[in-house]
């Protein structure tokens, strides 16, 4: 019984230590999948490249923002990568295809959290960002008739939505996973927006001034 009591007396002081942040500054990095739908649908000197497929992408990155219980505002970075698969020119498969596409991408998000939902240290959220992107992509192939080069870049405006969980593990700790969605808003260069499916899990560090609940 004594041991018993000591367990709920310890988990519930781990709970309370960890509670949710009612305010303060934050800092955090993340990393995880990218899928990339394909980009390119455009004519150069008569050839049209078209039906771009990418092999599965990584994205990294770092925040920095502002809680203010149950709203936080946060400026981020985001980089994504993904090494292109197959393409066609004139709906003819290339072969020996390489390339890649990669963007460099800064925004501005606001979350809505939902601490208490789940547990007092778990924290559902959503949110929504917009931005500027600096977008590279190159289509390579060296058959069937002959070698095929594509490569141009373009910046566009961004925008994006978000849901995940945060788990606020520590006082100043927290770990996150989030589902984003993100696209262009001009197809611009590439006669397609570009549009990326990602995955991601973070950590995050809150800065000593933050209050706790």
């Amino acid at each position: 019984m004594k041991f018993a009591f000591f367990s709920v007396t310890l988990l519930a002081s781990g709970i309370a230590a960890a509670a949710t942040p009612v305010n303060g500054w934050y800092s955090g990095a993340f990393g995880g999948y990218t899928h990339l739908n394909g980009n390119v649908s455009k004519n150069i000197l008569g050839f049209q490249f078209d039906n771009v497929d990418y092999e599965s992408g990584f994205n990294a990155g770092l925040r920095l923002g502002y809680q203010s219980n149950p709203m936080r505002f946060e400026l981020e970075y985001t980089y994504l990568r993904a090494n292109t698969q197959s393409f066609q020119v004139d709906f003819i498969d290339q072969t020996g295809v390489s390339g890649n596409t990669t963007a460099n991408i800064g925004m501005f998000n606001i979350y809505y959290d939902f601490p208490d939902v789940i547990l007092p240290t778990i924290s559902p959220f959503v949110g929504a960002g917009v931005g500027y992107a600096y977008i590279q992509t190159s289509l390579n192939s060296t058959g069937p008739f002959g070698v095929t080069l594509f490569d141009d870049q373009q910046n566009a405006f961004a925008y994006q939505g978000t849901a995940g969980l945060t788990f606020n593990f520590a006082e100043n700790w927290a770990l996150n996973a989030a589902y984003r969605y993100l696209a262009t808003a001009s197809s611009g260069n590439f006669g397609r927006t570009l549009q990326a499916h990602m995955g991601s899990a973070g950590v995050i560090y809150r800065f000593d001034n933050c209050n706790y609940k």
